[in-house]
């Protein structure tokens, strides 16, 4: 499922790690290394990564590329953005990766330097409930209900998804997030599905194998994934992929022509 992640067990600690400390290995949870692998950039491709400090998915995609291409990664936040460069330094992706320090909402999809843009990672802010149950959080008794939170993060979620459908020759949009609330996951991919529609986008299945899906609250909807932080010992993840709809391969398309060419050519018959 993810060729590059290596599974440790519960509590092993490697923060001060050669291999971690020399920016060989990276620390991360087991899911948050689907939003990259499900992007599955080509080298040579142009990425964006919307929202990217502190840049674990960002030197992810750089990898998952061979450091051959360009990964452009905003954030509006210059402290957070220093620690992506600083990462990307540590991991040698700074050839690849370019950090910009701005409101990816306020970028023009359609300007021209995004003409070559072919991948989209979008893994905005959000509830972070994912891992908050992770940490059983919501058991204590001053925890309270997030519902007024969760639909403020919802209206930016699916504002920054509209905006990152709109680059013009956009292949692949992942969108993730580490929540578990069907507000800020399905019902955010439901609202975008005419307008990714439109752009000639589709859901598609990231990873076939894995057995948890997102909720059947639409058709198309089991090719969304899901982790429980329970079930699965990792954080409670989402991941939503977009692809471009596969034109019909050339033969196929003759063949359909041919096929409509004979009908129009065989006689009608009349009715008694």
């Amino acid at each position: 499922l993810l060729p590059d992640l290596l599974a440790l067990p519960p509590g092993t600690d490697l923060h001060d790690h050669p291999l971690v400390t020399r920016g060989s290995v990276v620390l991360q949870s087991k899911a948050s290394c689907m939003p990259a692998r499900a992007l599955a950039p080509e080298p040579g491709w142009t990425v964006v990564d919307c929202c990217a400090a502190p840049g674990n998915k960002t030197t992810h995609l750089a990898a998952i590329m061979k450091n051959q291409g360009r990964v452009l990664a905003f954030d509006k936040d210059p402290r957070r953005l220093a620690r992506l460069k600083a990462n990307a330094s540590l991991v040698g992706a700074t050839s690849c990766v370019e950090a910009r320090l701005a409101d990816f909402l306020s970028l023009d999809p359609t300007a021209p330097e995004f003409k070559e843009v072919r991948g989209v990672l979008l893994d905005p802010s959000c509830s972070g409930s994912g891992t908050t149950f992770t940490r059983m959080d919501h058991l204590l008794p001053s925890h309270t209900g997030p519902a007024a939170r969760v639909a403020q993060l919802a209206r930016f979620q699916s504002a920054a998804l509209s905006h990152a459908l709109r680059f013009p020759s956009l292949e692949r949009l992942v969108y993730s997030t580490c929540s578990v609330h069907v507000e800020e996951n399905e019902a955010v991919v439901a609202g975008a599905l005419q307008q990714a529609a439109e752009a000639g986008l589709e859901l598609a299945d990231p990873f076939p194998s894995w057995h948890r899906r997102g909720l059947p609250l639409f058709p198309g909807a089991e090719k969304l994934i899901r982790t429980d932080a329970y079930l699965d010992g990792t954080d409670g993840f989402f991941v939503a992929l977009f692809q471009r709809r596969q034109t019909q391969e050339p033969q196929a398309m003759e063949q359909q022509q041919q096929k409509h060419k004979k009908q129009r050519t065989q006689p009608q018959l009349k009715r008694k």
